[in-house]
């Protein structure tokens, strides 16, 4: 199973552990669903129009197929051999129709859309370095792993509780060595809506723009997420850019400018702990 960690980790708010969450239902799915999160990226897509072509044909498919879960399986393989083929820490929301390049984030998301789509309840459950789905068919609950095209389909109850119960450790996989990974200090096993999700690609595109030393673009992109969907993380994130802008030899004008921004991060969330990594 791959994570999407990079250098800093902040996503999402303080979980209830324990807590059983009721599934949000699904509603109809619209154009504009798939705009909000492209509208994360400047950057042309050259394939997303194919998307409702590809709705189209899985609705066609859907009245041959019974079983609702069987329905869901066939939904899994298929977005994986179009859409999610190449696993990228740093891949943005439009590099997966433009070059199927994907990470647990927006793998997830493309998932969520569809299933939105098709009214099919679900839930979005995010943890301290990954995220991933759980869906009510009528025949019962299955787990969907987006990083995982071989045994992301879960559907034993025995096997849905293993997986739930390893994400819930919030251990790290470090595979790649280039990589800095930050532990956090607090756990996160809770579930996030639709804007609650295009909030935390903008965090991960903070974090990717703080890891390539672009702390101006970073703190923009901070500040979107942080207007979408507050976490402590961004919080802690926060701390460490404005640790960074202090340190650089900006102009004092240019200086001053991007700490009143994270400061005005900071106290509108006040009281916070930090803590970070992006997933």
């Amino acid at each position: 199973m791959k994570h999407l960690l990079l250098f800093l980790v902040v996503i999402l708010s303080i979980p209830v552990l324990g807590q059983e969450n009721k599934p949000v239902a699904a509603i109809s799915y619209t154009q504009s669903h798939l705009s909000d999160f492209l509208s994360t990226d400047k950057q042309p897509i050259s394939t997303a129009s194919s998307f409702d072509s590809f709705l189209k044909k899985l609705e066609k498919k859907q009245t041959s197929i019974k079983k609702e879960q069987d329905f869901v399986r066939y939904i899994f393989s298929k977005t994986h051999q179009l859409y999610l083929r190449k696993y990228e820490p740093y891949a943005s929301f439009s590099d997966l129709f433009n070059s199927g390049s994907y990470n647990c984030l927006s793998g997830t998301i493309l998932y969520a859309t569809i299933l939105t789509h098709f009214q099919i309840p679900f839930q979005v459950i995010e943890t301290n370095y990954h995220i991933f789905l759980t869906v009510e068919t009528e025949q019962g609950k299955i787990l969907l792993e987006a990083t995982d095209p071989v045994r992301g389909f879960v559907q034993s109850e025995r096997d849905i509780e293993k997986r739930i119960a390893a994400y819930k450790e919030n251990t790290v996989t470090v595979s790649n060595s280039k990589l800095t990974y930050y532990q956090f200090n607090f756990e996160l096993f809770k579930s996030v809506s639709m804007e609650q999700l295009r909030g935390l690609l903008y965090y991960n595109k903070a974090v990717d723009s703080f890891n390539r030393k672009r702390l101006e673009e970073s703190i923009g992109f901070l500040l979107s997420a942080n207007e979408l969907y507050y976490s402590p993380r961004i919080d802690e994130f926060s701390m460490i850019l404005l640790l960074a802008v202090q340190q650089t030899d900006w102009q004092p004008e240019t200086k001053e400018k991007s700490l009143r921004l994270i400061y005005a991060i900071t106290q509108k969330n006040s009281p916070a702990i930090a803590s970070l990594n992006t997933f």
